[in-house]
């Protein structure tokens, strides 16, 4: 396993056997994507010019807010997980940009230097094959193989939205979305303990209204009665698409695969490829190679604190 370039020097993480995992931040040009985009996102040449007209006029009648609004492909990553509606587009980038400013926000910190222990302890994933649908795939782990009196659960969270945010700039994931699995194993009540209701709010209300990304599925494994306990705390903040969108499937892989190929998923999962064991500070090393973008938008945001 190593960190490579390949003939584009586009960085890529080598597991082996032809397994790998790199950002993909081409825009899609093929048609069977522009067709999903039309379908699913009304995405047409049309009403991309227009709501990326209508969204630069309405960032530019908010004065204290600084996005580069000249660059086409930032406004698309936020205009394409709401339709390109310009309005609902404008609301939800405020919304991201006013917790983004928070002292103890969830989105500040993501650095990998930060967040290291999170990304060596491997407790949080991109995993190297999309789904069938071409969506990503991030794995979690929230139970036994979480220290949390090394690692908080805000640091576990900014480390989840640190790779969100490397996938999130790409276009096929614009487009097709994001997909969690969760493992619940050995959940404790000092885990649980990590959840203050105020906590669940935000990371919740931020998933559901205010992040740019399509999460199209959360799937739970390995969830034991303890895991009620936690539910609880979440269940009176989930909305309807959320609420339809959580999946619990206990121990049963089979369960786990009917929404999710067993090709797209390695075998801890069930699935049918090989994930090896590996130093988890090579994904840091990965996002150190885009380190520039990510503090380019680190420059992103309201210029005056919310008083």
């Amino acid at each position: 396993m190593a960190l490579k370039l390949d003939e584009l020097r586009t960085p890529r993480i080598d597991f082996g056997k032809g397994i790998e995992l790199s950002f993909d931040l081409e825009e899609y040009t093929d048609e069977p994507a522009k067709q999903k985009a039309a379908k699913e996102l009304r995405e047409t040449p049309e009403i991309v010019l227009a709501s990326i007209k209508e969204l630069r006029e309405l960032i530019c009648a908010e004065k204290e807010l600084l996005v580069p609004i000249d660059e086409a492909a930032f406004l698309k990553r936020f205009l394409r997980p709401k339709k390109y509606y310009a309005d609902s587009t404008f609301e939800m980038m405020k919304a991201y940009y006013k917790l983004k400013q928070k002292e103890d926000s969830i989105l500040r910190g993501l650095s990998t230097e930060l967040l290291a222990d999170v990304f060596t302890d491997r407790l949080v994933q991109i995993l190297p094959k999309r789904d069938q649908h071409g969506r990503r795939i991030m794995y979690m782990e929230m139970g036994g193989k979480w220290n949390c009196s090394k690692i908080s659960s805000l640091k576990l969270i900014r480390a989840t939205n640190m790779l969100m945010e490397a996938i999130g700039r790409e276009p096929r994931t614009q487009l097709h979305g994001i997909v969690f699995i969760v493992n619940f194993d050995n959940l404790s009540f000092s885990h649980i303990g990590q959840f203050s209701p105020k906590f669940v709010k935000t990371i919740v209300d931020y998933g559901q209204r205010n992040s740019p990304y399509r999460v199209k599925g959360i799937h739970i494994v390995n969830n034991a009665r303890m895991f009620n306990f936690l539910f609880k705390v979440f269940k009176p903040f989930l909305g309807k698409k959320w609420s339809q969108r959580i999946f619990l499937h206990a121990a049963d892989k089979q369960s786990l695969h009917q929404h999710i190929d067993p090709a797209s998923l390695p075998s801890f999962l069930g699935g049918n490829y090989e994930l090896p064991e590996y130093d988890g500070s090579i994904v840091g090393q990965l996002l150190d190679c885009y380190k520039d973008k990510s503090e380019e938008s680190s420059k992103y945001g309201y210029t005056v604190q919310e008083k």
